[in-house]
């Protein structure tokens, strides 16, 4: 298969693959482009598939993109951990983090690097803890240290609680620890769900008529939408799907969920 050297082209085969081997009917053999992503030749012609991500909304989220928040996120946890190591005396640790819900309230780089900086100092603070793993979580003023789910998990410290921001910070002591990282929360209303997938197809059935100029007479175009496995890029398919009529204008639309395994077929409407 040849196709282009780069991470666009790598994440949609993937896709690609990844949908074939859920049970979508798409053929082996693809070959990569652009407008359709790609081609096949098979036995009853040729056949052309463009890819296209369908993620949570804004409106998932308090009016902030799940997927722009993740990255803030992950940016955040990065710095930390690059200025926890800065010092070489440190205890190597791995530190995985919730953060607070933001509730609409965004991100700037100033504030992303004082809140990476306070991680770092936080760790470097409580690391002895860590033995060899310790959570903490964020109380109020207001709040118990008692709380129960140090009677559930004995490893939850309340005193002292996380810094602002941060909900939830584990710390595991360990001599050959992986990346830092964060974890996502998140939910979706079947109101989101449709509207998003409308708004995807919608998208990409402007551009039929390219992707059609771009094969020969005849062929098949389909539209193959896929959502990741992370919190803030996965939908799940909703049970009425099979009542759903989307117009458009494509041969056929799957819709592939990689965190289940699994994929729907969209019925075209008028």
């Amino acid at each position: 298969m040849a196709c282009k050297n780069d991470e666009k082209k790598r994440i949609e085969s993937w896709f690609l693959g990844a949908a074939r081997e859920a049970g979508v009917p798409i053929p082996s053999g693809e070959i990569c482009g652009e407008r359709p992503d790609f081609t096949f030749d098979t036995p009853n012609g040729v056949l052309g598939i463009e890819l296209s991500e369908v993620r949570r909304p804004a409106s998932s989220n308090f009016g902030i993109v799940p997927v722009n928040e993740e990255s803030w996120h992950r940016e955040i946890v990065e710095t930390a951990q690059q200025t926890y190591y800065a010092a070489s005396t440190v205890q190597p640790v791995h530190v995985s983090v919730y953060f607070t819900n933001a509730r609409g309230k965004r991100s700037n780089r100033r504030n992303r690097c004082e809140m990476a900086e306070v991680l770092a100092e936080f760790v470097k603070a409580e690391v002895h803890s860590a033995t060899p793993v310790v959570t903490f979580m964020h109380m109020n003023a207001s709040d118990s240290t008692d709380s129960n789910l140090t009677g559930f998990w004995p490893s939850v410290k309340t005193a002292p609680s996380t810094p602002d921001g941060f909900d939830f910070v584990t710390i595991v002591a360990e001599p050959n620890p992986t990346d830092w990282c964060s974890g996502e929360v998140g939910g979706m209303v079947l109101g989101d769900i449709r509207s998003e997938v409308e708004a995807c197809i919608s998208e990409k059935d402007k551009l039929v008529r390219t992707y059609r100029k771009n094969l020969p007479d005849g062929a098949q175009m389909w539209l193959l939408l896929h959502t990741g496995v992370t919190v803030a890029r996965s939908m799940p398919i909703p049970h009425d799907i099979e009542t759903w009529d989307i117009p458009f204008t494509f041969d056929r639309v799957f819709w592939f969920t990689s965190l289940e395994r699994q994929f729907a077929e969209i019925r075209r409407g008028n």
